[in-house]
C-alpha cells in the first residue's frame, strides 16, 4: 500500500493542469514554412501578464540539460525570440488571438531551416479561471525544406565550392567561405555545410617572405597583402584555408531546393542563420539565389546569383537588411584543403511544397 501511494503520489506531482502549450501545425516536431508566423495554442485562455516564452537552438548536455539549466557558468541559452511580462518582446513580437487562447509570435527574422530548435513556455501561465503550470514547458522543433514534386537535378556536381558573398548592405564587405554541398538528383533538396575562409598564414610561399602582419597571396600574382584583401575572383581559392573554430572561424548549415533548367542548375536556399562570435556578428534569415552553369571548354561549374537577410546584428544591435551578390566555383578533389566540414546527405522528402523552391 505505501509503495502504490507513493507512486500515485509522485504521479501526481509531475501532473501539469492545463493550460498546455501546442504548436499548430506541427508534424512530427517539424515546420515547413520559416517565414510564416508561429501559432501556439494553449487550448483555453491564458492570463497574458504571466506570460513568458522563448524560441532558443536545442543545445544540450549529456544530461539533457540546456544552457542555462546546468550548472557550468559558461554556458548560456541561444535565444532567438523571446517575450517576458518583464522586458516585452524581444526579436520580434507577439499577438494574441482566439480570445487569449492562442498566441501568435512574428519573429523580426526568418528562423533557420535544419537547427533543431525548442519552443520554452516559462513555469508561472495562469489561466483566466488560476491553472497554473509549475514548470518549464519544452517543445523541440525544427524546419525542413519543401522541394517542388518530380524536381530534376541531375546536372549539379556535389561536392566543395569556393564561395564568395558580396555584401552590398547594411555594411559593403565580403565574406569569404568553402560550401560542401550535396544535392539529392531525383528530389532536388540540398543540404550543404559553409565555412569561414581566411587567407593562408603561410608567408614563405611569397618569394621573400612576408611581414608578419602580412599575409602572402599567390594569385593573380605572388604579392604580400594584408589579411582582409578581398580576393578578386572566386578562382583564388588556393590562398585560403578554412577555419570552422571559433572565436574568429564559424560554419553554418543549410539546406534548399536544386532544379535543372534548359541552361544549367538553379537554387534556393531556405533561410539559414550565420554566428560569428568575434567580432560579434549575426546574419539571420540569410537565403542565397544562384544559377550553376555547366562550365565551358572542361571549366569546374561556376556560379552567380543574389543573397539576402532578413536582419544583420552587430553584437545585440541590428542595423539593417542585408542584400548582395554572390559567385562561386567548384573545386577539384585533390585540391580541396583538409579541415573543410563535409555536409550530411540530404534526407527530406519533395512533397510539392513551396517553402523554397527555383
Amino acid at each position: 500500500m505505501f509503495a502504490l501511494t507513493s507512486a500515485l503520489t509522485a504521479a501526481c506531482e509531475k501532473y501539469e493542469p492545463p493550460p498546455t502549450a501546442t504548436i499548430v501545425g506541427l508534424e512530427s516536431a517539424v515546420l515547413y514554412d520559416a517565414k510564416a508566423p508561429i501559432v501556439v495554442d494553449f487550448g483555453m485562455a491564458i492570463d497574458p501578464a504571466t506570460l513568458s516564452l522563448s524560441i532558443a537552438t536545442y543545445e544540450t548536455n549529456i544530461e539533457g540539460d540546456l544552457g542555462d539549466e546546468d550548472d557550468d557558468p559558461n554556458t548560456t541559452l541561444n535565444v532567438l525570440f523571446g517575450h517576458n511580462p518583464l522586458d516585452g518582446d524581444r526579436a520580434g513580437r507577439i499577438e494574441l488571438a482566439n480570445g487569449n487562447r492562442r498566441v501568435v509570435l512574428h519573429p523580426d527574422s526568418a528562423l533557420p531551416v535544419g537547427p533543431k530548435l525548442v519552443l520554452l513556455v516559462e513555469p508561472g501561465l495562469e489561466s483566466v479561471d488560476g491553472r497554473r503550470r509549475n514548470n518549464r514547458t519544452r517543445i523541440p522543433f525544427s524546419y525542413a525544406v519543401r522541394c517542388a514534386a518530380n524536381a530534376n537535378a541531375s546536372g549539379f556536381v556535389n561536392g566543395v565550392y569556393f564561395v564568395l558573398l558580396e555584401v552590398e548592405q547594411p555594411l559593403g564587405t565580403q565574406i569569404q567561405l568553402y560550401g560542401s554541398i550535396n544535392v539529392d538528383p531525383k528530389t532536388g533538396i540540398l543540404a550543404a555545410t559553409f565555412t569561414n575562409a581566411d587567407r593562408n598564414a603561410d608567408n614563405s610561399r611569397c618569394p621573400g617572405g612576408c611581414g608578419p602582419a602580412d599575409a602572402c597571396r599567390l594569385l593573380p600574382a605572388p604579392e604580400c597583402v594584408a589579411p582582409s584583401t578581398k580576393a578578386a575572383s572566386v578562382d583564388e581559392y588556393s590562398d585560403f584555408l578554412p577555419n570552422p573554430t571559433p572565436p574568429t572561424g564559424y560554419s553554418f548549415a543549410v539546406e534548399g531546393c536544386v532544379a535543372d533548367g534548359q541552361n544549367g542548375t538553379g537554387i534556393v536556399t531556405a533561410p539559414a542563420m550565420m554566428v560569428v562570435q568575434s567580432p560579434a556578428v549575426t546574419v539571420a534569415g540569410l537565403t542565397m539565389t544562384a544559377f550553376f552553369g555547366d562550365g565551358a571548354d572542361g571549366q569546374p561549374p561556376r556560379a552567380t546569383g543574389s543573397l539576402t537577410a532578413d536582419t544583420v546584428l552587430l553584437g545585440t544591435s541590428a542595423i539593417g537588411a542585408g542584400k548582395g551578390t554572390m559567385s562561386a566555383r567548384l573545386i577539384a578533389p585533390s585540391e580541396v584543403p583538409p579541415g573543410v566540414p563535409m555536409a550530411k546527405l540530404p534526407t527530406a522528402a519533395a512533397d510539392g511544397g513551396a517553402d523554397a523552391s527555383p
